[in-house]
């Protein structure tokens, strides 16, 4: 499913993303995680619900799907222990639910109040092979 330069990808993603502000349906958790997917493997996740610009018309998009987990239509890992470099998390950080991208020991969250936040995979719910 991915393609076979993913590593690079991988980087140059996260290297472009680093320190991109947060935006609504261009820069928030749920984009972050799609065009991830989107660059890896030449799929679009999110073609259908793309062109949010608000919180309120994010949240009606979620709920619609019956919350995060709904909008990810890749296949389950059988634990967050077998995520991989390069898959996706949906995980729990200050009782907010969030999508990541699994970086080697953790998983980095877009965006923080500074860009890119790197978080433990302790906090990973659950993961989806990319």
């Amino acid at each position: 499913m991915r393609r076979n330069d993913w590593p690079e990808r991988l980087a140059a993603f996260v290297d472009a993303r680093r320190r991109a502000a947060f935006r609504w349906g261009t820069n928030d958790c749920c984009i972050f995680a799609a065009d991830w997917v989107l660059e890896a493997t030449g799929v679009d996740p999110a073609a259908h619900w793309r062109g949010y610009a608000s919180e309120a018309e994010a949240q009606a998009i979620i709920d619609a799907a019956g919350g995060l987990r709904g909008l990810v239509s890749l296949p389950e890992r059988a634990t967050t222990r077998l995520a991989q470099r390069g898959d996706v998390v949906l995980a729990e950080h200050e009782g907010r639910q969030l999508f990541g991208v699994v970086i080697g020991g953790g998983w980095y969250a877009a965006p923080g109040l500074r860009g890119l936040e790197f978080r433990p995979m302790s906090e990973a719910l659950v993961a989806f092979e990319v």
